[in-house]
This record gives C-alpha cells, structure tokens and sequence, in this order.
C-alpha cells in the first residue's frame, strides 16, 4: 500500500516539477534576452568598400576641380571631374566618387594649382583648401579647428601628467552604444590643443580626422591626447638599452640638457599608459574595453613609443599607428637582441608604419625596422608599410596620411596597399 502511495505522490508531482522547470526556464531566458538587450553589441570589422565619396572644399572659389586617384606602390592613377556641389560666401564644394579599393590617395588641380597629396580611403570626409593650407574636414558637419577637450591630470611615474580628452557631439555617457578609443602620444603634435605655440597647419589635427571616420563609418571613438610637452625628450625613450644619442653625448664627454637622455623612462611610461590610463578610461568613459576598439597612434619619438609598448602590451592594443618612428635613437644590434626575446604571433597588434623618404625622414630604419619584423616571423597580416618617397618628418605629413591608420583600424587593412604588396 506504501509502494502504491509513493508511486501516486511521485506522479502527481511531475507535473508540479515540469511546470516549475519550465517556468525557471522561461525565467532564465528572459534573463537572458533582458540581459542580451542591455549588453552593446560589439561592431563586426566592416567590408571594406570598393567605392567613396571625396568632398573638396576651395576657398578661392575655383570654377572647376579634377580629383586624380592613384596608388602609392603601383603608381596606377586615375583623373576624376568633380562636380560642383554647394556654394558659400567663403567657398565652393566639390564633390567625386573614387575607387578607393584600387587607390590609397589622391590630389586635386583646381585654378592651374595642384593640392598636397593626401591619403583617400572609407575614413575620408574631405579636405577644405584654406588660405593656410590643406585642412580635413567633414561634409555635412560644423568645421572648428579649436575642438574642446575635457582635461584630466593622472599621476604619472613621480610626477602629473595632463591627458585632454575629444569627445564627439553625439557622446552619451549612458547609452547601449559604446565607443572605440584612440590614444594619442605626443597628443600636442597629433591634435590641436590650441596651445604651446600651435600652429594649425603642423598639426595632424588628428580629432577632425576622427570626427570624419565617425560620420562616414561606423566606427565611433573618442580621443585622448597625452601631453608629452617638456618631457618628450627622454619620456618617449625606453630603457632597453643604452640610446645612440645617450652614447654620442658620453663619447663626446658631454651631458644633454637636463639629463635627458640618463634618466630614459620610456618604459614606466609605457607602464603608465597601459596599466594607468587605459584602465582609468575605460572606468569613466562610455568605451569598449577589448583590444580590438583600442588604438594608439604616435609620430616621430611619439611612433617609437607606440611600436615599444605595442611589443610590450600587446594585449591592450589592437592596432597601433606608428608614423615617422624614431629607430634611429638604438643600433641595429640592439633592436635585434630586444625584438629576439619576443614571440611573436597573431595576438600581436596590427601595426601601420608611414614614413617618408630616406633623405628628410626615417624612411632607412622604418624600411630597416619591417623587414626585420617579417624575419622574426611577426604575422604579415598584422602589419603594413606605406613608404612615401616623397615624405618628410612633420606634422604636415601626418595630417595627410592619417586617415589611412585610422583605415587599418576600422577595417583590419588598406586593400590598396596590401593587394599591391602581396603581387
């Protein structure tokens, strides 16, 4: 009778145990679909696209424009007539569609006047031809140089260091939609700060070129800037080894000013910036905390910083712009015996070098610095060469090209450039 009872009290109560399974999990599931709706979802890396429109911008009211496109590696180029799209009382706009999966850059010849070379990709808005010089600029969009910054002040290795921080207009500290960052060292050379002596025209102006990369793609980030003024000189130097400079100055039984070059903190800085601000960031900006929407960028000692903590972190980072880098302050020994302790693989960031010619930039140990990486089995696909033989060192150069690191962000590559590469 027992048995009869227990098999009569278990049967009655599946039907109990069922619903209450099924209702944890219904529960469990809208949990879960309440918790996929509040989590952003991360942007795929887009297709890059075979065709974009470039906007040109003339302040001295030219009555015709020709875009001509070309290809920095094969020398390919093509003459595109712009057309006439919008009159103001200050200039005229232009406006052609280009092939930028066939082209990395571009020209324009308006008034028997030929326009800087300047790189043309999915990241380009356009460029406003000023009394000054050749500006980017986003069509559609409010043009101001002087961009505001928010100001912060972190403690450095010993002492305060100042970041200034872009935000674009659409920034909602509380939205679903997170954005992507770009760190800027050297951020006074990278954006205009509207101090130190600036001059726009030296300047990469590198939060327009973010704000144009934001509005024609969907890609959307914020900038910090690093103020390395004052403290560059030995700051953007790390300490792996002995610095051909540190050597000249002791062979000559000479000491630089302020001791720069004894007291290379390169590597704490690297230290700061990885362990420091990245995470400082990331706890109080609306920003993606993976390294694949974490970019740093640098020119010039800036670039030599950004290649050694792109080595060093490689887990922070997921691209790296590294323009004009200065090699030339470590013997090529050197370089060899740091890079050997390194294994390199595809976890590694994609890395964008840009440098000019041989003869008025680092062009030498740029070319010097990739070859080496390949031997040393960096992954080919992580990393890509744009070598301007008609290139110098300057901000000028790195306003040009800019757009083109951004590009090798947003989308993993420059089909132009790589497609040539690879023949």
């Amino acid at each position: 009778m027992k048995r009869i009872i227990s098999v009569l009290l278990a049967v009655s109560t599946v039907p109990a145990l069922l619903t209450a399974c099924r209702n944890e999990k219904m529960q469990e599931s809208e949990s879960s679909a309440a918790s996929a709706v509040q989590e952003p979802t991360e942007p795929a890396t887009p297709e890059y696209p075979e065709k974009h429109t470039l906007y040109f911008k003339d302040s001295t009211k030219s009555s015709k424009a020709i875009a001509t496109f070309f290809n920095s590696v094969s020398g390919k180029s093509e003459n595109v007539e712009m057309k006439k799209t919008g009159e103001g009382n200050d200039s005229v706009t232009f406006s052609c569609e280009g092939n930028c999966a066939l082209y990395n850059m571009a020209y324009i010849t308006f008034n028997n006047e030929k326009t800087k070379e300047f790189a043309f990709n999915p990241c380009v808005s356009g460029w406003y031809k000023t009394e000054d010089d050749l500006l980017p600029y986003t069509e559609g969009q409010e043009i101001n140089y002087t961009p505001e910054f928010e100001k912060i002040t972190l403690k450095g290795h010993g002492y305060d260091k100042d970041i200034y921080i872009w935000k674009p207009d659409d920034y909602d500290d509380k939205s679903a939609d997170k954005y992507s960052t770009v760190y800027a060292i050297d951020g006074q050379f990278l954006t205009y700060l509207g101090d130190y002596g600036q001059v726009l025209k030296d300047c990469a102006v590198a939060t327009d070129q973010v704000k144009a990369m934001n509005y024609v793609t969907d890609q959307k980030a914020i900038v910090v800037a690093i103020d390395n003024v004052g403290t560059r000189d030995y700051e953007l130097a790390p300490a792996f080894a002995d610095s051909v400079v540190k050597k000249d100055f002791e062979a000559k039984n000479e000491t630089p000013y302020k001791d720069e070059f004894d007291c290379m903190d390169g590597t704490q800085f690297a230290d700061f910036v990885a362990n420091t601000l990245v995470p400082y960031v990331q706890q109080h900006y609306n920003v993606y905390t993976d390294k694949q929407h974490t970019s740093l960028v640098g020119a010039s000692m800036g670039g030599l910083e950004s290649f050694y903590i792109s080595v060093e972190y490689p887990e922070v980072f997921g691209t790296v712009g590294i323009l004009s880098p200065s090699f030339w302050m470590y013997e090529s020994e050197t370089w060899d015996t740091y890079l050997k302790q390194k294994s390199f693989d595809s976890s590694y960031p994609y890395l964008y070098f840009y440098t000019g010619s041989d003869e008025d930039d680092v062009g030498a140990q740029v070319n010097e610095m990739f070859s080496r990486l390949e031997k040393m089995k960096y992954p080919k696909d992580n990393m890509l060469l744009h070598y301007d033989e008609n290139g110098a060192h300057g901000g000028m150069f790195w306003r040009l090209i800019f757009s083109e690191y951004l590009t090798s962000w947003v989308y993993g590559e420059v089909e132009p450039l790589q497609s040539e590469s690879k023949k």
